[in-house]
């Protein structure tokens, strides 16, 4: 197996099925609109504030929903793959052979901004899960601490958004309560 960043750029743009080689060396893999986004794992504080925020989800999800990470959501040409940091989809999906959620399934997808490279999660895939079409979208930005909550998805992006501070609730996907100052603490 050839490393990717090694190999020849492919004669076509970056999809999806490209990535189904890539090593398992703790990088993660990502494509928008044809061009390959690696980026590494991440660091600790990264880690615990999604550590924080998935548990409270998850204590909160009913049965049918999963709070999830490291499944991605894949553009139907192949040419934008995202792995979100959390995915809230329906259970019905467990146990099926999906390679990656179609954007319809993921409900909520979720990034925690890296201190290394913030504009990945603030700028690229704002813009790339606008266009994909998912529904909702969390920015957590534990250096501001903060959720952006985007919503309303078109081409040109994210039509509503709101920023969430020391607390946040709502319906949907699931009825939810968040205490961010624990989230961030």
């Amino acid at each position: 197996m050839t490393h990717p960043l090694l190999r020849p750029q492919p004669l076509r743009a970056w999809q999806f099925e490209d990535l189904l080689d890539t090593p398992d060396d703790g990088y993660r893999y990502e494509i928008l609109d044809g061009s390959l986004i690696v980026t590494p794992a991440p660091p600790m504080p990264h880690f615990t504030t999604l550590y924080r925020l998935r548990r409270a989800l998850e204590k909160q999800a009913p049965p049918n929903i999963v709070v999830g990470e490291n499944l991605g959501v894949l553009r139907h040409d192949g040419t934008s793959y995202f792995i979100p940091d959390v995915v809230v989809f329906d259970a019905n999906l467990l146990g099926t052979t999906v390679t990656a959620l179609p954007p319809a399934a993921a409900k909520l997808v979720i990034e925690v901004v890296s201190p290394s490279n913030p504009s990945n999660d603030l700028v690229i895939k704002r813009h790339g899960y606008a266009t994909l079409g998912v529904i909702e979208y969390w920015i957590v930005d534990p250096r501001a601490e903060e959720v952006l909550v985007l919503t309303k998805p078109g081409s040109g992006g994210y039509l509503v958004e709101e920023k969430r501070t020391d607390s946040m609730s709502g319906t949907a996907p699931f009825p939810y309560q968040l205490d961010l100052t624990e989230i961030f603490a």
